[in-house]
């Protein structure tokens, strides 16, 4: 075998491992940050978070919770853990308790539907009476819900907590816990995503924050799948509405508080 033939034949077998190696690494990659759930289907909340491994009852470590059992992943529900321990030793006399936690597409689908069907009032009316255009309705409902496949609720890193309206935060309990997570809440890794003075997006949400070191990977997955594919909202049927307003999805997605990027 000649010089040439020789170095061609290396050439070759340095870019097919190299090759191997980056896909070996970026399945290891998305093992370790989805699991056994294909990519796509996390970032959107098809999944059952009671049956995956990388889940946890927030009722197990300690946190308290309203409703049914909340789940969360692993990583941030120790966070979690350990923030509320803090606020504790701080506060003992607060009142602290996760409203809402990770929500499956259906979850977010039901919701929605509720609001979107007049089931749920939204400020003390029912939109299917009140507002006839599907876009003005839709655009109503995303002041404060997101459509099914757009929630960051949908990663298990969110927590909406104690009272889901921001006149809570205001006075007494409420104030005093705003205070407190907008001072520490950063020292285990939360932020807020939706504060108030941004120009697009979901309005205000005190109640809402986001473990960031797991959920700043999956925006940027997200925005890579659907980012620039607003088909995969739009589709009629998929969720009420959908044919006229998800093609607003990564609008929505992407607009919130820089420290949470």
């Amino acid at each position: 075998m000649n010089d040439r033939i020789l170095r061609a034949v290396v050439a070759i077998i340095i870019i097919v491992c190299a090759a191997f190696l980056s896909c070996a690494n970026s399945s290891a990659a998305d093992t370790d940050l989805y699991g056994g759930v294909r990519q796509r289907d996390y970032l959107i909340g098809r999944y059952n978070p009671s049956a995956e491994k990388l889940f946890i009852s927030l009722g197990t470590v300690g946190i308290p919770t309203r409703g049914r059992t909340q789940y969360l992943r692993i990583e941030a529900a120790l966070a979690l853990k350990q923030l509320y321990k803090h606020l504790k030793t701080d506060h003992p006399e607060i009142s602290f308790w996760v409203q809402s936690a990770t929500r499956t597409f259906d979850d977010q689908r039901a919701i929605w539907g509720n609001k979107w069907n007049g089931v749920t009032r939204v400020d003390g009316v029912k939109l299917n009476e009140t507002i006839a255009d599907p876009v003005a309705r839709g655009l109503r409902i995303l002041e404060r819900s997101s459509m099914p496949g757009t929630s960051r609720h949908h990663w298990g890193t969110d927590v909406d907590l104690n009272e889901l309206f921001n006149g809570y935060f205001d006075r007494g309990n409420g104030a005093t816990l705003y205070r407190w997570m907008t001072t520490h809440a950063h020292r285990y890794g939360f932020c807020q995503p939706y504060t108030a003075g941004r120009s697009a997006g979901y309005q205000e949400e005190r109640w809402h924050w986001s473990y960031a070191p797991l959920s700043r990977a999956f925006l940027a997955d997200w925005m890579k799948h659907f980012g620039k594919n607003t088909d995969a909202f739009t589709a009629k049927g998929l969720f009420a509405g959908s044919e006229h307003i998800g093609g607003r999805a990564p609008l929505y997605v992407s607009s919130i508080n820089r420290a949470c990027e």
